[in-house]
């Protein structure tokens, strides 16, 4: 039997390319890498990782230093600068661990919000930098506020008026990326002030 390295879809021996992905058919699939899973947030975590990226709960065996305090034993990692922190340094939202450079920054399920406007075309433009850049992006309320007011405008205006801003997310451990691709173009503001 052949296979798909893709999509997984098992075909005869006579194949050669898969009919929905148009690539070369193999003859194993690859075996994917073993995980571990955190016991805070089920996250996946890397066999070799002395931490969970998700929610930055330490699973070294050795004592690491505070970033802030060398005498201090680290506690977790930051979810947005990957630094170690002890409990004193660290804040804990939504079972994730955050520093006090980064703890105000809004999150949602492993994303950060980069960048907020009203104007739908000024964050498209931040998206398609960011994406350009190979940043990963989701935006959030993107959808025409009509639909929330019968007749309304979608407009800036509209969308300040009923607090319905565009979000730009990025995944929490490409924020600083973000934010200093985002610092190259003086007239984009981020939500970080």
């Amino acid at each position: 039997m052949k296979y798909c390295p893709e999509c997984k879809t098992e075909y005869t021996n006579d194949a050669i390319f898969c009919s929905d992905c148009d690539i070369l058919l193999v003859e194993t699939l690859p075996v994917p890498l073993p995980m571990n899973q955190c016991d805070k947030c089920s996250g996946e975590v890397d066999l070799d990782s002395d931490f969970c990226p998700q929610c930055g709960t330490l699973y070294a065996e050795d004592q690491y230093s505070c970033t802030n305090h060398p005498t201090g034993v680290a506690a977790g990692v930051c979810v947005v600068c990957q630094k170690l922190f002890c409990a004193e340094c660290l804040t804990e939202k939504k079972n994730r661990f955050y520093c006090s450079d980064h703890a105000n920054i809004e999150t949602l399920e492993g994303w950060t919000v980069i960048f907020t406007s009203s104007d739908y075309y000024e964050a498209e433009i931040v998206r398609g930098k960011l994406d350009s850049a190979g940043i990963t992006t989701h935006s959030t309320n993107t959808t025409n506020i009509g639909v929330l007011a019968d007749g309304f405008m979608d407009n800036a205006l509209g969308r300040t008026i009923f607090k319905y801003p565009i979000k730009v997310f990025v995944p929490a451990d490409q924020h600083l990326a973000a934010l200093e691709i985002l610092s190259e173009n003086p007239a984009v503001n981020d939500t970080e002030d």
